[in-house]
């Protein structure tokens, strides 16, 4: 049997930026890990397992004003940082159902597997959006999927985390060592609070090994018993020395064409980043931040610093903040294939058929080679949120140009977004405007 619920809520599940609820919960605290764990006052605390059927359906209408981007197609290729940047309005806009299982145990456990169906990438730019009623072709539909399936366990000082979710450590938007730029990390994580102001976080991040068959040339000439294997290992420590000041130490080791061993996975493997950042509130809950960080291969720095300010009112909460972002040339990428810090996935699209290899920067979104800045507001209420960004400087690209606007609120049996997207990269540009209806249902399972 079963019986149609709308909401299931879990203090173990986590929050997204694709939750109505999260910048209301996540605004004006400090938050050193992304996703957020959610905690609501109206949480119904269980003691058997509740197992639900997920359902939701996209209708939606796009307007797309300027159009002069074209994904070009190719088998098992890599990309350029403006292809990564552009695939975005894919993953934001062409999303057609989704479908999939939960659990959960009280308020310690949960889980989820659910399958999103979204045009392939290739289907999006050469053929525009589609509802799932209008879809043309069945071959319309990528097979990059799921983007956020994960089993989850928190209690106590101790949180465990395995699947395929968005992850990003760090006090700002586009944190420099590990940020959520890609779509999903195929990752297993932990974290283990030692006391009220020490914090340890570790992540492994699985990736695609594969190379494009240039890739695959230069690394044999290199190495001719190279492993086809390619990992990455997060370690962060934090300090709170009070609730005015943040500090933190971290690094991001990738070991790839080789097993790992202990030192490569904690200390030091033969590439990857340091960094540290800090964070303090000084007076009036004005909060400033600063990050830096090094490729210890190449010795290549980044750093940032940002300002934000957050106003707590009664039923709402309202953002505005400003960071610089500057990143030297060749703080991602190297001569050697498996040198390279991009995480990579591999997208299937079936018509216009393309196997395309995403390379997406561990950190900075914008890539290498760049200098942005940064201005955001937000205005977040219990069951919704307004958001503007806007980002303008130069990359590897060219110049670059992007303003976002989301309005997503949720209505108890939906979610209704609208969403304006601009972006300009070099000699490239697309921008849409979107409305969409997303009605989700849980089907509790008995």
């Amino acid at each position: 049997m079963f019986f149609l619920v709308i909401l299931n809520f879990s203090s173990a599940r986590l929050l997204t930026k694709n939750d109505p609820e999260y910048y209301f919960e996540a605004l004006g605290d400090v938050n050193l890990k992304y996703p957020i764990y959610y905690d609501s006052e109206e949480l119904k605390i269980l003691e058997d397992f509740q197992n639900y059927m997920h359902f939701s359906l996209d209708f939606k209408f796009e307007n797309r004003i300027k159009d002069d981007f074209i994904l070009t197609r190719g088998w098992y290729r890599n990309t350029t940082i403006n292809e990564v940047l552009f695939r975005d309005f894919v993953l934001e806009n062409g999303e057609l159902f989704k479908f999939g299982f939960k659990n959960y145990y009280g308020e310690t456990f949960y889980a989820q597997f659910i399958v999103d169906f979204r045009l392939g990438d290739t289907t999006y730019f050469s053929y525009g959006n589609y509802n799932f009623f209008s879809l043309p072709e069945i071959t319309y539909i990528g097979l990059d999927f799921p983007t956020l399936s994960y089993l989850s366990y928190k209690k106590d000082d101790y949180s465990f985390l395995i699947g395929r979710m968005p992850l990003s450590y760090g006090t700002m938007k586009y944190n420099l060592v590990l940020s959520d730029n890609s779509a999903y990390y195929d990752t297993f994580n932990l974290s283990y609070n030692f006391s009220h102001n020490i914090n340890y976080d570790f992540a492994m991040l699985s990736m695609v090994p594969m190379l494009s068959q240039s890739e695959y040339d230069k690394q044999r000439a290199i190495d001719e018993d190279f492993v086809s294997l390619r990992n990455a290992f997060y370690n962060g420590l934090n300090y709170n020395y009070n609730e005015k000041i943040f500090v933190g130490i971290s690094s991001l080791n990738q070991v790839a064409g080789k097993l790992p061993n202990p030192i490569n996975v904690f200390l030091k493997s033969d590439v990857g980043i340091f960094g540290s950042y800090i964070k303090v509130i000084p007076f009036y809950n004005i909060n400033l931040d600063a990050q830096y960080a090094i490729n210890y291969e190449t010795l290549s720095n980044a750093y940032a610093f940002g300002i934000s300010k957050t106003f707590d009112l009664d039923f709402s909460k309202f953002k505005l903040g400003f960071e610089r972002y500057t990143v030297s040339d060749n703080f991602f990428s190297n001569e050697e294939p498996y040198k390279n810090l991009y995480y990579r996935t591999i997208a299937l699209s079936n018509t216009p058929g393309a196997r395309i290899f995403f390379d997406y920067p561990f950190g900075f979104k914008y890539g290498e080679n760049a200098h942005i800045n940064s201005f955001d507001l937000t205005f977040a209420v219990k069951n919704g949120y307004l958001k503007y960004v806007w980002d303008n400087g130069t990359n590897s690209y060219g110049d670059l140009n992007s303003n976002e606007l989301t309005v997503l609120f949720d209505t108890k049996i939906g979610d209704f977004k609208m969403s304006w997207h601009s972006l300009k990269n070099g000699e490239d540009i697309f921008e849409t405007f979107n409305l969409a209806y997303i009605i989700e249902v849980d089907f509790k399972l008995r």
